[in-house]
């Protein structure tokens, strides 16, 4: 009988012993802990420390983010300088896109700026009418008044400072000759430069100067202007000697301008 009882504390202890081996060994294990994120290194919030994707990854895609650009992509994340944004971009004109990359030419300009330059008088137009009473001492007879028409070319210049408003005018042309009365005239020369300020009036479609010297203002009709050729037509006011004769005159004229 006792010696049952010492068989059984015996596998009691033994008992006893290994359960709390096991214990031990359980706490001697390491902790395994689950760190959650991006896994995949492709993205760009890839975390190399983390042990469980949790569906966070961020991947990043080049190309145009601008909406206002033709090749916008919506689906791009990060902006690869690709945007083609269609415009004028050309700084002179009314309709300028700081923001274009290609240009549509789709550029307005105003007449002011258009002006602005130096131009060639390739044909002139004339037509006006002179008193040649200052004749009568001459030929006997007072001619009364006479019609002056014509055409000219390569008749002056004409420049233009913008945003200056500055303008220097040279006619240089001789007429077309003139019957008076039976007699024949030759042609006779106009010679008129002039300088001064100029302005744009009635929505930029009249052209008005103002000599400098005389403060006379002359106005012109801009008839059509591109960025090469121009017709203006105005009345020109003259001071002219003709036979040894002051003479003033108004000529109307019609002018094609060629800039240079």
């Amino acid at each position: 009988m006792k010696n049952n009882f010492y068989i059984l504390m015996l596998m009691s202890l033994a008992i006893i012993t290994t359960s709390c081996n096991e214990d031990d060994d359980e706490m001697n294990e390491p902790i395994n802990d689950v760190i959650m994120g991006c896994t995949d290194p492709t993205a760009s919030n890839y975390n190399p420390n983390a042990t469980e994707d949790d569906d966070s990854c961020v991947y990043e895609i080049s190309g145009c983010t601008n909406e206002d650009a033709v090749n916008y992509n919506p689906e791009a994340t990060v902006d690869d300088d690709s945007c083609i944004i269609l415009g004028c971009t050309d700084e002179n004109a009314i309709n300028y896109n700081p923001d274009a990359t290609d240009d549509n030419g789709s550029c307005e300009y105003s007449n002011a700026s258009i002006l602005n330059g130096n131009w060639n008088i390739i044909s002139l137009d004339y037509n006006t009418e002179i008193d040649l009473s200052f004749l009568e001492s001459i030929l006997g007879i007072n001619p009364g008044s006479q019609a002056i028409s014509g055409e000219a070319t390569n008749a002056g210049t004409w420049s233009f400072q913008y945003p200056e408003y500055l303008y220097s005018n040279n006619l240089s042309f001789s007429t077309e000759p003139v019957t008076i009365l039976t007699f024949e005239a030759p042609p006779f020369p106009i010679e008129a430069a002039t300088d001064g300020n100029w302005t744009l009036i009635n929505n930029d479609n009249v052209l008005v100067t103002t000599d400098s010297n005389t403060g006379i203002e002359s106005y012109y009709e801009i008839i059509s202007i591109t960025n090469t050729n121009a017709v203006i037509s105005g009345t020109v006011p003259f001071a002219q000697e003709i036979m040894g004769f002051a003479i003033d005159l108004d000529i109307e004229m019609e002018m094609i301008l060629e800039k240079q």
